[in-house]
């Protein structure tokens, strides 16, 4: 590979991305490009800034307002959010998305991988501070870490159902989605006896056990 030719190259797309800014500086796209190339260099506060600042321009705007971007622009928007771990932002970008198109595969297969990276990140925070956080404390972060992975699966079936429905041609998507969902099932029949969403089916066994016995007693 020529390394002279890529500097070069890369050199002209900055050059390009700082015109189109000075052009239309209330444009999100250049700057969402922008934010593409620093994460390719690993610079990534700079990246999440760019990102940042790209949805700021249009995040209060309502759908039919011609300065939001195009729906595939949003959903290249929300990959880059999740590579710079901008998982909250990258999630509101996806609910905004399957509001105004809820046959999106891709949309509904980021907005459950983003909420099972949220999820995970809770858990490692959670494994982190431990014992310097309080039991009340713990117990909402357990539970906020349990919603997220539910509501993950949740979104990650629809994607999957969908997928069958239009049959949808990415097989890696599909694959890992899959990949997701077995897992989750797992983690969650660990964590909280969950497998279909519907609660901890060990505990209310336990309360109807109780209840049995009060009433013969």
């Amino acid at each position: 590979m020529n390394l002279s030719w890529e500097s070069d190259a890369e050199s002209n797309c900055e050059s390009l991305i700082a015109e189109a800014l000075l052009v239309a500086p209330h444009s999100p796209e250049p700057l969402q490009t922008l934010a593409s190339i620093r994460i390719s260099q690993t610079r990534m506060p700079e990246a999440k800034k760019a990102l940042a600042d790209s949805i700021a321009l249009w995040k209060d705007l309502p759908p039919e307002d011609t300065g939001v971007p195009d729906f595939p622009t949003r959903i290249s928007l929300a990959r880059l959010l999740m590579e710079v771990e901008m998982g909250e932002e990258a999630l509101e970008v996806v609910e905004r998305l399957v509001t105004e198109d809820d046959q999106s595969v891709e949309a509904w297969y980021l907005g459950g991988w983003c909420l099972y990276l949220l999820g995970e990140k809770r858990k490692d925070t959670q494994d982190i501070g431990a014992d310097a956080v309080m039991h009340d404390e713990k117990q909402r972060e357990d539970s906020l870490h349990i919603a997220s992975l539910v509501s993950s699966r949740e979104w990650l079936r629809q994607s999957l159902q969908l997928y069958e429905v239009l049959d949808y041609e990415d097989e890696r998507l599909r694959d890992h989605a899959k990949e997701l969902v077995d897992g989750l099932d797992t983690e969650l029949i660990e964590e909280n006896g969950v497998l279909n969403g519907e609660g901890d089916s060990q505990e209310d066994d336990e309360d109807g056990e109780e209840t049995d016995g009060m009433d013969e007693s």
